[in-house]
């Protein structure tokens, strides 16, 4: 079953994803292609946006392989939280959209057996047809790059710009396999290191959503973080979820004390009421103990995800890609160019503006 899309939106849109601050005529002026005859709103796609920002810069942006530098491991954002329930799966997927919009190739990794965000990602409630999850290239021994590895992807954006490995039930025999493993939480550092010239020259970002709670696969992916320097958690602003965050602080601690590797949290609050006495209470309560490492997106409590989640929506998608000018998507698109900035997420021969002490 075929399941790529082409992916197209309006001028409003366009110039939110872009990222540039220019006009609706400057971006047009950038992408440096006529309205299609017939069509009566110009409509963008995210190559035209990934053109846009070469032009910008005063690059070729039909040179694309001649920019290419050190090809490495892309930037790696692992997804974690100890608990579920909190939109971690929906945020994942959402931000992969979102970024695959903006014209950045996205590889979304679903590393959670339940196949949440291979479903959402993919748009069905009928799961995928997996040739190869991400269980089965942990459990490899062999250093050499998997050949195998293209083979198990689906292409869900045309143009290669959302790429999905899935998931399904089986990935929860590979994460009791991973018990057992010689140095199981370097299993996913050793994958993105021996693919790292296909990595490199396939996609500019990696984003991993794993199962709630510590798991074998959660903890390589977590351990493949000191990459980046952190991981991003997504919690909701009530009691259970702020102790299910400190265990996971925690956990953090108790890695660095085995591997020496030191990872932080990029903390993205989801699910925000204003209204609510105990959201506004914890609200002080995260940013008095992790202020430095929230996020500055608050992702409000919107109708819109429940809906794309729904099990009896045979045709859901990502809420970026199907209402994106609702206050959901636009949070979701906040924190996608918030990702770019604080993981240097960028095009083959760009720089990105990068935060302070990212």
């Amino acid at each position: 079953m075929n399941m790529t899309r082409n992916i197209e939106f309006k001028t409003s849109v366009a110039v939110d994803l872009s990222g540039l601050d220019v006009t609706a005529k400057k971006l047009q002026e950038l992408v440096a292609r006529e309205k299609p005859k017939g069509q009566h709103h110009m409509k963008y796609t995210p190559m035209d946006l990934r053109a846009a920002r070469y032009r910008a810069a005063g690059l070729d942006p039909d040179n694309f392989p001649s920019l290419l530098e050190n090809i490495n491991v892309p930037p790696v954002l692992v997804s974690r939280m100890t608990k579920g329930g909190v939109g971690k799966t929906s945020c994942s997927v959402n931000l992969a959209a979102a970024l695959g919009m903006m014209g950045f190739r996205v590889l979304l990794i679903d590393a959670d057996p339940q196949a949440s965000a291979t479903n959402l990602a993919m748009g069905t409630t009928e799961g995928a047809d997996v040739e190869h999850h991400i269980g089965y290239f942990l459990l490899k021994k062999d250093s050499s790059p998997d050949a195998d590895l293209e083979d198990a992807l689906i292409h869900v954006y045309e143009g290669g710009f959302f790429d999905l490995l899935p998931s399904d039930i089986t990935l929860a025999e590979a994460d009791a396999s991973m018990v057992t493993a010689v140095n199981s939480h370097e299993r996913a550092h050793r994958f993105f290191q021996r693919n790292r010239e296909f990595l490199g020259n396939r996609y500019d970002v990696i984003i991993v959503d794993t199962a709630p709670g510590t798991t074998p696969i959660g903890l390589s992916f977590t351990y493949a973080g000191k990459a980046a320097g952190k991981i991003v958690s997504i919690v909701e602003p009530v009691g259970d979820c702020i102790r299910a965050l400190e265990s996971l602080h925690s956990n953090l601690h108790e890695l660095k004390s085995v591997t020496d590797a030191d990872i932080s949290m990029e903390i993205v609050i989801n699910k925000w009421h204003p209204s609510l006495k105990h959201v506004k209470d914890n609200m002080g309560v995260l940013y008095t103990k992790y202020g430095p490492n929230l996020n500055d997106t608050i992702i409000p409590q919107f109708s819109g995800f429940a809906r794309q989640m729904d099990p009896t929506n045979k045709m859901s998608c990502p809420l970026v890609e199907s209402d994106p000018t609702s206050v959901g998507a636009r949070a979701m698109i906040d924190v996608a160019k918030s990702m770019i900035r604080s993981f240097g997420i960028s095009h083959p021969g760009l720089v990105m503006n990068r935060e302070e002490g990212a």
